[in-house]
């Protein structure tokens, strides 16, 4: 008798009444107050949905139909172009002048992350009248010379205005031939408006025949509590002074720095649990710079007393309280809170060319048609 089938087979237990009562729901349950099946549910939903997009189509044709009929009317621009203008402020080329076309578009560079973000343009774009002249008449290239501190020195900055202003204007192959943009800069660590002013320095500024100067300093002289307006405003004029008599013929543009950090410190004395012996420990924090806006606007008041063009860059990503943050937020800054990432010169480079290009639109002497 084999016994093997008796030892495993295991008794059931019978089913209480409490497990019959559990029941799976089921997966669907149509609707009773529609009287409808599942299939005549979801095509009167597929008609009604169809019926809508057909009365929308209908009321788009009929609205085009009721509008004006002519064709000859140009798009208007995209928003955020640099040279999206309103209609009432455009204006044709002066009769008197050849105009100058574009090669390409200008793009619009602001991140949209920048928190309390201005409009990206330059102050008293008139001033610019010369520059639009050398570009209008063609005789030769229009040559800008970039100076400014690290930020200048570092290379990208500089080149990103350079890539976006021949990107639009042109490149030149030579400084006294063809046409478009002739570009150089000249940068120094840690320079100001003092260090730019010996012989040497003066005597390459002259070398280079500049239409247009970028002057892009400021970091250095407000980097640090004890910056005095009225101190840089001296050293301002003294160098601009020997700036117009190297070079008589060029417009000069003043940009503001971009803001920086300062690094406080504080010192704390812990005590050791076991030698019960106070140690000295010192801690390093990072905080926006004060004294950023307040170079910002000296710059600008300079400017303003001058008559001289200037880009605000300070403002215009953000402003006191937001312009720094607006940077490490974005990861444009490097680890020391005062110089850039690589990227972060490059944005500032296109947003100061892209600038300059709506600023040179604005003398209504430059075209926009682009070929």
């Amino acid at each position: 008798m084999d016994t093997s089938n008796t030892k495993s087979a295991k008794p059931t237990k019978p089913q209480t009444k409490r497990n019959e009562s559990h029941t799976l729901p089921p997966r669907w349950v149509a609707s009773s107050g529609t009287g409808l099946s599942h299939s005549q549910s979801s095509s009167r939903k597929f008609y009604m949905i169809v019926g809508g997009w057909a009365v929308l189509l209908g009321m788009a044709v009929a609205a085009g139909m009721a509008g004006p009929g002519r064709q000859d009317v140009l798009p208007a621009p995209s928003a955020g172009n640099a040279f999206a203008v309103e209609p009432d402020s455009a204006a044709e080329p002066l009769a008197d002048t050849a105009t100058v076309r574009l090669l390409a578009e200008p793009g619009n560079s602001m991140p949209h992350s920048f928190r309390n973000a201005q409009t990206n343009c330059i102050i008293r774009p008139e001033a610019l009248q010369p520059v639009v002249c050398v570009l209008a008449r063609g005789e030769r290239p229009l040559r800008v010379l970039h100076i400014g501190d690290s930020h200048v020195a570092g290379k990208n900055f500089p080149l990103a205005v350079k890539e976006e202003l021949c990107r639009c204007l042109g490149e030149a192959s030579q400084a006294d031939e063809g046409s478009g943009v002739w570009f150089s800069y000249i940068g120094k660590n840690g320079a100001t408006t003092q260090t730019f002013l010996t012989e040497s320095y003066l005597g390459s500024f002259a070398a280079k025949k500049p239409d247009l100067i970028i002057l892009s300093l400021g970091t250095n002289e407000a980097h640090g509590m004890g910056y005095r307006e009225d101190l840089h405003q001296r050293q301002l004029e003294a160098f601009m002074k020997k700036l117009r008599q190297a070079c008589p013929e060029a417009v000069v543009l003043l940009t503001t720095p971009p803001g920086d950090y300062l690094t406080s410190s504080y010192v704390d004395y812990r005590k050791m649990a076991r030698s019960k012996r106070k140690v000295r420990q010192v801690h390093y924090a990072k905080r926006p710079n004060p004294m950023s806006s307040r170079c910002a606007s000296c710059l600008t008041d300079y400017a303003a007393s001058n008559g001289l063009p200037c880009w605000d860059l300070f403002t215009i990503c953000g402003g006191e309280g937001a312009a720094q943050r607006n940077w490490v937020a974005g990861h444009y800054m490097r680890p020391d809170r005062v110089h850039f990432e690589p990227e972060g010169y490059r944005l500032q480079g296109r947003l100061l060319a892209e600038a300059l290009l709506r600023a040179l639109h604005t003398v209504h002497l430059i075209g926009v048609a682009v070929f």
